[in-house]
Parts: structure tokens; C-alpha cells; sequence
């Protein structure tokens, strides 16, 4: 599957999930969390894929949320559409061992 803001890929039974929104600095949005939680699920039924590592560029893992993409939210809005944290908690519910790389 593409993805506009991550990368996956498989080393033997690793998959490999990187951050890839270099002129953001791999700052997390709703495009980019969804695609993570996209790439959780495929990669948690995959029988191939024993665990799963997350990691982000050279330089830097994610700089956090994604201010710029919030500049117009109120707390109402941001709390109420549950920004970033709708696919975020994926992380944790996912029934194979993610390592973050940071």
C-alpha cells in the first residue's frame, strides 16, 4: 500500500514502519496517524511479521503534534475530533511487540 506520510516495509520478519514527513519534521497529523494505524493493522495479521519497529528520520523521530495543523482548532475542537489520538492509541492495542526506534 502507498502512503503519503510513512513508509512500511518488511526485513525478514520485521516490519518496518518510518515516519516520512521530512519538511514537517515528522510533526504527527491526522493523514500521517491514520496511515500509521493503516500499517499497524496490516502488518498485526500478516502471520509472516513477528514485531513491529517504528522509527523516524535521521535526525529526528516526530516533533509531536502538528501545530501548524491545529492553528485554527479550539480545545472543544481538538478534544472533540480526538486529533491524532483516534489511531495514536493503535500503538498500544496492537497484539504484537512495537518497539519505538526513537
Amino acid at each position: 500500500m502507498d502512503y503519503e506520510n510513512i513508509r512500511s516495509e518488511t526485513f525478514a520478519r520485521i516490519g518496518l514502519i518510518t515516519l516520512d514527513r521530512p519538511t514537517a519534521i515528522n510533526a504527527l497529523n491526522d493523514t500521517l496517524v491514520d496511515e500509521l494505524g493503516r500499517s499497524l493493522d496490516q502488518f498485526e495479521v500478516d502471520d509472516q511479521i513477528s514485531v513491529i519497529v517504528i522509527t523516524g528520520s535521521d535526525k529526528t523521530f516526530a516533533a509531536g503534534a502538528d501545530i501548524a495543523a491545529m492553528s485554527g482548532f479550539s480545545y472543544m475542537d481538538a478534544y472533540k475530533g480526538d486529533y491524532i489520538t483516534r489511531n495514536w492509541e493503535r500503538v498500544k492495542t496492537c497484539r504484537k511487540p512495537v518497539i519505538a526506534a526513537v
